[in-house]
């Protein structure tokens, strides 16, 4: 029986089923690269914890090693961190030329990476996200993939314009950061032997700025769709669930709790009750001192959440990719509404999917008209159902991807 190829995976957070939408995608990956190659997982927490379970990784078989980056950034970032004046400050990090996600990947921690894996040759090196691409400087790889999982120069260019009213600062090192990661992928993108996108939007967008990535390869976000869900909702409770350490789903969350939901309950007798759930929810806990607001930490099983839900709310005005969460909400046969970017790249369509709203009236009058109309919003829920069990089925998303990277191995 022949040897199976060797892969490496590198990821900025533990790979999971379920949970964060990072770490639900890093889990696709690595499942995928598993059923073909003898597989090895190295964890640079980047953006995840040091001491996050390795429950998927036991699960597959796959040895993982989690390598701290916490304090550990780059002299060069560490030192223009440190400047005191604003202006300066932002000034030395657009010099600066990298991510400050990239400046993690310093000379210690990629000499560590290059301890932990030694000088073994790999058939195939896939890095979880691009500000990771420092670490192939130390590794012996046949081939490398990436994946861009979304526009990150998008992404924070949206974040910039929600921080701008209120944080000038904040919203000028966000359009640098963009700036930043928008050189890095025209840097990196000629390395690589295939490169991944979550949308086909997104990749459009990239393609066009970049014309060095051409070619890139949709593999969309996907979820388990449970067989049978167990609905507890009393018809009255609004959920929003989503990772606090993502900057957009906090500034989706402070505009629900302060805009939108004191309309929807200005709108309605009825006692409603909105909850906030997600990792990181110390970052939005002064929401729940608002009337009828409640704020969890994250829980162990998300199912329990969706159980609970008359409607899930999507409010992000900023952000790129696909949205697992409203996948993961029409899977466990939620309503939907969000906003257009809430539900940007996906092919829901408002009034058959979900509902979907732009300003602070539409928003609560869409969950108002889904909470009062359970029979228009069940038939929505099946036809939303219908849709991510033919497309975003996360078996089937796996399959195809492992064939692909056993065929990008094989070349």
């Amino acid at each position: 029986m022949s040897e199976r190829p060797r892969a490496l995976h590198i990821t900025p957070i533990m790979p999971a089923r379920s949970g964060n939408g990072l770490a639900m995608r890093q889990g696709m990956f690595l499942e995928a690269l598993s059923r073909s190659f003898e597989t090895r997982l190295v964890v640079l927490p980047v953006v995840g914890r040091d001491d996050a379970p390795a429950a998927l990784p036991d699960e597959l078989g796959v040895p993982a090693t989690v390598i701290p980056v916490a304090g550990r950034q780059d002299t060069h970032f560490s030192l223009l961190a440190r400047l005191a004046d604003q202006a300066a400050r932002l000034s030395a990090f657009r010099s600066y030329g990298r991510s400050s996600l990239a400046s993690h990947l310093s000379s210690p921690v990629l000499a560590e990476l290059r301890a932990a894996v030694g000088a073994q040759r790999y058939d195939l090196v896939h890095l979880g996200r691009s500000y990771l691409g420092d670490a192939l400087q130390v590794l012996d790889a046949a081939r490398a993939t990436v994946d861009l999982d979304e526009d990150e120069w998008t992404s924070h260019r949206e974040i910039a314009a929600t921080l701008e009213p209120g944080d000038p600062v904040g919203s000028a090192w966000a359009a640098a950061e963009a700036d930043a990661m928008a050189a890095l992928i025209g840097r990196q993108a000629p390395r690589f032997a295939a490169r991944f996108i979550s949308s086909r939007l997104d990749a459009a967008l990239i393609e066009q700025r970049h014309p060095t990535t051409a070619g890139l390869e949709v593999i969309e976000n996907a979820v388990n769709v449970p067989a049978e869900t167990h609905r507890r909702d009393d018809g009255a409770t609004l959920l929003f669930l989503g990772s606090f350490g993502y900057a957009p789903n906090v500034d989706a969350a402070n505009w629900l709790v302060e805009e939108i939901w004191p309309l929807i309950q200005r709108h309605t007798a009825r006692p409603l009750r909105l909850l906030i759930v997600g990792r990181d929810a110390g970052r939005v806990a002064q929401l729940g001192q608002r009337d009828g607001v409640a704020v969890e930490p994250d829980i162990e099983d998300v199912a329990d959440a969706y159980g609970r839900a008359t409607v899930f709310l999507a409010p992000l005005r900023a952000g790129a990719g696909t949205r697992l969460k409203l996948l993961e909400a029409a899977a466990h046969r939620v309503p939907l509404v969000a906003t257009t970017l809430g539900a940007r790249g996906l092919p829901f369509e408002s009034g058959k999917h979900l509902l979907l709203a732009d300003s602070v009236a539409g928003l609560a009058e869409a969950a108002l008209n889904t909470v009062v109309d359970a029979r228009a919003s069940a038939t929505r829920v099946g036809a939303a159902l219908s849709l991510v069990r033919a497309q975003y089925q996360r078996a089937a998303v796996i399959e195809r991807l492992a064939c692909r990277l056993s065929e990008i191995a094989a070349t």
